[in-house]
């Protein structure tokens, strides 16, 4: 699978893309939603060959600013076909509120020439998540030239579920009031009569 650059010591050439689907879609406030991400490589070279024996290509989720409001989900198990790791940065000096983000990040294994990668994982929607947010993944390069730079990036909105409409009670007509007050007058009458 494994190739290796024309002139020996370059960086190989690769051209990796990146692509996601979810569902549900839309997605229910504390719900669960099943995320599948794809990364394919056109070449010419194999993607992560520089480093065998670790999972170096690295999808980059858009960072989740923690300051003002939680992040939208969280990972609810482990991925399959990827290693998916959640994780808080450090908070900068200056920055309001420390800027502190919730951070995902995806690691494939090498990927050779026409070749794809698949990685399924499972989110848990926060209940505080009501509505639309927008996210992307992108590509991480250190180890290899990409080519094609303009298709490292998928942007994607996650749609929110419309809230259930209101029940709407009926409004107790004038008879029905009446009833509900002898009812009411009643209660202590009965209560006592069952009592004694």
């Amino acid at each position: 699978m494994a190739s290796v650059p024309a002139v020996a010591g370059a960086r190989p050439q690769v051209d990796l893309s990146v692509s996601v689907t979810t569902s549900p879609e839309p997605f229910v406030p504390g719900g669960i939603v099943t995320v599948t991400m794809t990364v394919h490589n056109a070449g010419p070279e194999t993607a992560g060959a520089m480093l065998p024996n670790q999972q170096s290509i690295v999808i980059l989720e858009k960072p989740y600013d923690l300051v003002d409001r939680p992040a939208p989900f969280v990972l609810f198990e482990p991925a399959t076909g990827c290693t998916a790791y959640a994780h808080v940065t450090e908070p900068i000096p200056g920055v309001p509120g420390g800027g502190i983000a919730f951070l995902f990040t995806y690691y494939f294994d090498a990927i050779g020439p026409g070749e794809s990668r698949t990685c399924v994982y499972r989110l848990r929607i926060l209940p505080s998540t009501q509505a639309d947010f927008a996210t992307y993944w992108e590509t991480l390069n250190p180890n290899e030239d990409d080519i094609n730079p303009s298709n490292n990036r998928f942007d994607y909105t996650f749609i929110a579920a419309e809230p259930p409409a209101p029940v709407a009670v009926p409004a107790l007509s004038p008879t029905g009031w009446f009833l509900l007050g002898i009812g009411l007058l009643l209660t202590p009458i009965l209560v006592r009569t069952y009592r004694a």
